[in-house]
């Protein structure tokens, strides 16, 4: 699934971020429901904004 709609990637285990037709960044989290909704929105979020989002 593509998406830029921080909601939504926040159901993924597995997040790609990608620049100009390529992966510069991996980021993976625990299946979604295994941890702390608010854990999760801030650790999604950080790694975004790592990444210049």
């Amino acid at each position: 699934m593509v998406t830029h709609d921080l909601k939504t990637a926040l159901r993924g285990s597995r997040i790609l971020y990608l620049r100009d037709g390529g992966v510069v960044g991996d980021h993976r989290m625990p299946n979604y429901g295994e941890d702390d909704l608010r854990e999760r929105r801030n650790n999604l979020t950080s790694f975004l904004e790592d990444m210049g989002w």
